[in-house]
């Protein structure tokens, strides 16, 4: 299988190709692991995590009662980068809960970026908030749209589109590369390299030919299609000129200065002779690599008997904290790259676990690997992920097919309830929510990924309960008041667990008697928490989370713990039980 046509074929994965790389070392090897980021956390003095609880209690003190409005839902206009960005404003006990974008025209990239504005201003229930860089226009709009639902202030300015006068990414922009010198001459082979664009991280493919640049392919990128193709023109330029000091291109700077970065980080391990200095100017891209990739300590060639088609093959597996999920290339019988597609365990263990990854590499096999000790369970989760993607091979290779089309059942049953309700019913708002909801929703039966469906279910799942009917009535005859409840338990460590008690906070609807959505689950606690609430409440691709089999059944009751959640797990069952417990109606003596 031609190296081009293994681009080719990860072309379509590529937003998900962007944690990690681990190759054989062979002439024209797969190259250029990027390390996961996460925050580091540091153990904190008593008195320290003493002051910063206060800091938090004053915070919440300060932010309550910010807004003197009636509980409901507000919808507001503002004006973006293209035109009209409206949202949906979701007010409680004073207090901001949740933003929702209900329209807007700006490019997919820009207003990705800009949506970081919503956490800003929901954490310090204010307007009075900086707009994101790189995307001010669609930032600033979505903060007046805000200050509209909230204040009934119109939004009178122009689009950026009209006062700049000009359209396409980073319009303005002053960003640049700097010169380098460049290497006198390349060792054949493919090299892979990494780069940061407008909407993130940015990968090429580098063919060097006669220890010349042949050819450049993008394989992953994350800005918007116009952008890419219109910085993709310097590619004929850097092959041109043999040089990666060439200009960016007007109206998609950061997609330009993205893929010079991928290109030099690239040409960086395939250089013979020169100086060329590219990790000063790549973002510490080969940095992370070299503390990340593997190879053999002999530098020898490696080649198996993989008795496998050629292609490209994805394996998922429960680690630690969630799904490891990988793809594995094999070319000539050989497993040429593993790349990790996926995973949200800690770095340090992470990084530990990666050995097996690196000896499936050097041994060609995946039989007599040991896990990692002090890193067992993501090692596994590795290594039963790559055995996954082995037996999808091994299916391909036998002529059988692998195509597992996501479920619809649910989805398609939802979508078909939620057509049959009526608009006079419900507040304008709300039926607003729906009808987006709805949208994705109907968008989502093409996906080809259940996780994909899966979220688009609750979601369309919380937008039909939170419906709320214009008469304000509730039913009758039901045990429970219908609505929407915050809840805060504590999470409390039990014998095997070493983190510091903590207070979970979430918001439930109930509906008929049922437990319609769960949502705005949150820990106050320190940051490493998150990723064990967010396993709990999700599950992996082979476990269910606590918050699906709840609104599965309605209710609370026989429900399963996720292993190594099982604090959170309990916490947000707690919560619903007691959520419950005020919801109930009161009996007629009790009225009395």
């Amino acid at each position: 299988m031609d190296i081009k046509e293994t681009g080719k074929k990860l072309k379509p994965f590529a937003p998900v190709l962007s944690v990690a790389l681990v190759t054989a070392c062979v002439a024209g090897s797969l190259s250029g692991y990027e390390a996961p980021v996460y925050a580091a956390t540091r153990e904190e003095t008593p008195a320290k995590k003493e002051e910063t609880k206060e800091k938090k209690e004053e915070k919440k003190t300060a932010a309550k009662g910010s807004f003197d409005l009636e509980n409901g839902v507000y919808k507001g206009t503002g004006t973006g980068y293209a035109g009209d960005i409206t949202v949906s404003v979701l007010i409680k006990d004073k207090q901001i809960v949740s933003i929702d974008i209900l329209s807007s025209s700006d490019d997919a990239a820009f207003f990705t970026r800009a949506k970081a504005v919503i956490d800003k201003i929901i954490e310090g229930q204010t307007l009075d908030v900086d707009t994101v860089s790189g995307a001010t226009f669609s930032s600033r709009g979505i903060i007046s749209a805000v200050k509209n639902a909230l204040t009934g202030e119109k939004d009178t300015s122009e689009t950026g589109q009209a006062q700049s006068g000009q359209t396409g990414a980073a319009a303005g922009s002053s960003t640049s590369v700097a010169q380098v010198e460049d290497a006198a001459a390349y060792k054949d082979g493919t090299y892979y390299g990494s780069g940061t664009g407008f909407g993130g991280p940015l990968k090429v493919m580098v063919e060097i030919s006669g220890g010349k640049i042949a050819s450049i392919q993008i394989v992953e990128n994350s800005d918007g299609s116009d952008y890419i193709s219109k910085a993709a023109s310097l590619i004929d330029s850097i092959i041109a000129t043999q040089s990666t000091n060439v200009d960016t291109v007007s109206g998609a700077t950061y997609s330009s200065v993205g893929i010079i970065q991928a290109v030099r980080d690239a040409l960086s391990q395939a250089a013979v002779n020169g100086t060329s200095d590219t990790s000063q100017n790549n973002n510490n891209n080969s940095n992370n690599s070299n503390n990340n990739s593997s190879s053999d300590d002999n530098n020898s060639t490696v080649t198996g008997t993989v008795p496998y088609k050629e292609g490209i093959y994805y394996g998922t597996a429960d680690g630690y904290s969630g799904d490891v999920s990988v793809a594995v290339v094999i070319q000539e019988k050989t497993i040429k790259a593993i790349l990790i597609t996926e995973s949200s365990d800690d770095e340090a263990f992470f990084n530990r676990a990666m050995d097996v990854v690196k000896k499936v590499i050097r041994t060609q096999k995946t039989d007599d690997v040991d896990t990692v000790s002090g890193a067992t369970y993501s090692s596994k989760g590795l290594l039963n992920a790559i055995k996954n993607a082995l037996k999808q091979a091994e299916k391909v290779t036998n002529g059988e097919s692998i195509d597992e089309k996501p479920d619809l059942t649910e989805l398609k049953k939802l979508i078909e309830k939620a057509e049959k309700l009526e608009e006079d019913t419900y507040t304008e708002t709300s039926w607003a929510v729906l009808q987006t909801r709805l949208a994705d929703a109907k968008d989502a039966l093409e996906e080809t990924k259940q996780t994909a469906v899966d979220k688009a279910v609750e979601k369309l799942k919380t937008a039909i309960a939170q419906l709320e009917s214009k008469d304000g009535k509730d039913e009758e005859n039901t045990k429970y008041i219908s609505g929407i409840y915050e809840v805060t338990v504590p999470c409390k460590p039990d014998d095997d667990e070493d983190f510091e008690e903590y207070n979970l906070t979430m918001t439930v609807t109930i509906r008929d008697d049922k437990i319609m959505a769960i949502t705005d689950i949150t820990g106050d606690g320190d940051s490493s928490n998150d990723r064990y609430i967010t396993k709990a409440a999700n599950g992996t691709s082979s476990i269910k989370g606590v918050v699906s089999q709840i609104i599965d059944k309605g209710m609370p009751e026989d429900i399963d713990t996720v292993s190594r959640a099982t604090c959170s797990s309990n916490a947000i069952l707690e919560g619903c039980k007691k959520v419950l417990e005020a919801a109930e109606r009161p009996t007629d003596m009790e009225a009395e």
